[in-house]
């Protein structure tokens, strides 16, 4: 069931295991969609249903048979990204599963291209969006976010970055490779960074900016030689210098932190009781560890947060 309304956003994208077959794999997943209510695989997460937040879900969410819809992109490791099994598997997926779990609240999993997902919120065909979306004002004007997690930028480079790369004004003049668009909707977060360097420190030497439909095939203009960088989220690019080929194809380039943002579920803006009841759910999973255990399991305990919040607030 979807629970209406109508809105609009972006974000970025990554690789998983080598980008030859990321690519294969997102060609045949685009589309798909799973319906699970344990969307998370490995340990089994015993997750208690806590009859006080159950009542605090909207009345139509609160009956044995209730069910929302949950838009995602798999091609996001470590947040969210598809195995050898055709399962979808991630951080972000076992928090969400932790989090419904604890409502008691069942969901079906729609994996779709990236562009699509805001279209499909604002259409009211899902009711939220997990897809390591980054929380921003300008998105709060038309959606609401429960943020879990703290993240920020990484310039990904070539393994023994050759051209000295070590922070955002390095890349004045160079190309950079990024998700992206060419319309406004379709712009990310790290797109919009480099846009905005533009029109500062690197005016006199204005970046080429080169946004590509996934994040898998800007970074393969990395590995080509076509694209000095590419910019992506942090954990995203630590992720995948550890994982692709040997760890000796790419590497982060900076060690400073670049445009630290919180990542949330989206929510049209409106859908006050099921956002209050998320951000109760996921602060009880802070309160009693389970939040921790998660990050452990995934190696993210870096962004933690304290206190699960509504548009950072």
């Amino acid at each position: 069931m979807a629970l209406g309304h109508h809105v609009r956003g972006s974000r970025a994208r990554a690789v998983i295991g080598s980008i030859a077959a990321f690519t294969a794999l997102g060609a045949v997943l685009a589309g798909c969609s799973t319906d699970s209510t344990q969307a998370a695989e490995g340990p089994d997460q015993s997750v208690e249903v806590d009859e006080n937040l159950h009542a605090m879900l909207p009345g139509e969410l609160r009956g044995e048979s209730a069910r929302i819809t949950v838009g995602t992109e798999s091609g996001y490791p470590p947040f969210e990204y598809t195995n050898e099994a055709g399962r979808i598997v991630g951080f972000e997926i076992d928090l969400f599963d932790a989090a419904s779990d604890r409502l008691g609240l069942k969901y079906t999993f729609h994996d779709m291209p990236w562009d699509s997902l805001i279209d499909e919120l604002y259409a009211s065909n899902v009711d939220v969006v997990a897809a390591a979306m980054s929380d921003t004002e300008e998105r709060q004007r038309e959606s609401d976010f429960v943020d879990y997690y703290n993240d920020s930028d990484a310039i990904m480079v070539a393994a023994g970055n050759p051209l000295g790369i070590k922070t955002l004004a390095d890349l004045c003049g160079r190309k950079v490779a990024v998700l992206g668009g060419t319309d406004p909707e379709d712009y990310t977060s790290q797109q919009t960074a480099l846009m905005a360097m533009n029109q500062g420190d690197c005016q006199a030497e204005p970046i080429t900016i080169l946004p590509f439909d996934t994040d898998a095939n800007a970074l393969a203009e990395v590995e080509a030689g076509r694209a000095d960088a590419e910019l992506t989220q942090w954990s995203t690019g630590a992720y995948n210098a550890k994982q692709i080929g040997s760890g000796d194809v790419f590497e982060v380039a900076n060690t400073e932190i670049i445009n630290p943002t919180p990542l949330g579920f989206r929510f049209l803006k409106g859908d006050v009781e099921l956002v209050r009841a998320y951000q109760a759910s996921l602060q009880s999973l802070i309160d009693d560890g389970t939040y921790a255990e998660i990050l452990e399991r995934h190696d993210l305990s870096v962004g933690a947060l304290e206190k699960a919040t509504i548009n950072g607030q």
